[in-house]
């Protein structure tokens, strides 16, 4: 084989190993770097000593919004006012939530944060555990609707029952966010429940 076939199949086959090693050249024509191992679990979300989000980087399905939220309720039976059955707290990744499980139906309800809370027969302040304070209440119920007292989650502190008076119920709940803030919340009406959900981190801020 002549000289210049020789070299010019060894420039060939040099080629051909460079592009089968998984090279290749960037934008600029500079050959780039083949990623590590460890590079590449890291892009893909493997890497466990990855740090933790910080408490700007919401969770999916994270509540955001921390403003005051209304509903309309639904009565099943039109000569019974809803009636609270029970009470229900629950943790997940993103957010804690609290259920009431309704009979007859479910209440127009109103949620908000409040300074203070205070019982809605007698007006007295009522104390909870918490940094801040969420006031749920649920308008037009039977007076027989009431729960004991309890302890929540290390977001959920408190939840406190605050007297039914003139149809309407008062629930305060005591919040402490994982950023300090007030965390976001959302209220819906499910079947014959009412969900508070509450966000780990703070609420982002309004436009």
């Amino acid at each position: 084989m002549p000289r210049r076939s020789v070299l010019s199949a060894t420039a060939l086959a040099a080629v051909l190993l460079t592009a089968g090693c998984g090279g290749g050249e960037g934008p600029n024509g500079a050959e780039e770097p083949v990623p590590t191992a460890e590079e590449s679990a890291s892009v893909s979300g493997l890497d466990a000593s990855s740090p933790s989000p910080e408490a700007g980087d919401r969770a999916a399905g994270s509540p955001q919004d921390a403003s005051r939220k209304s509903g309309e309720g639904r009565w099943t039976d039109a000569s019974a006012a809803p009636a609270l059955k029970d009470v229900r707290v629950s943790g997940h990744d993103a957010y804690d939530r609290v259920s009431f499980e309704f009979a007859d139906g479910v209440p127009d309800y109103f949620a908000e944060y409040v300074d203070t809370l205070r019982h809605g027969g007698l007006g007295e302040e009522v104390r909870i555990a918490g940094e801040h304070r969420l006031k749920i209440v649920f308008v037009g119920i039977t007076p027989r609707s009431t729960f004991e007292d309890r302890e929540g989650t290390p977001v959920i502190r408190e939840i406190r029952d605050l007297g039914v008076f003139e149809g309407e119920m008062g629930v305060g709940i005591g919040v402490d966010s994982e950023g300090g803030s007030r965390a976001g919340f959302r209220v819906k009406a499910d079947g014959n429940r009412i969900v508070v959900d509450i966000a780990h981190s703070p609420a982002s801020p309004p436009d």
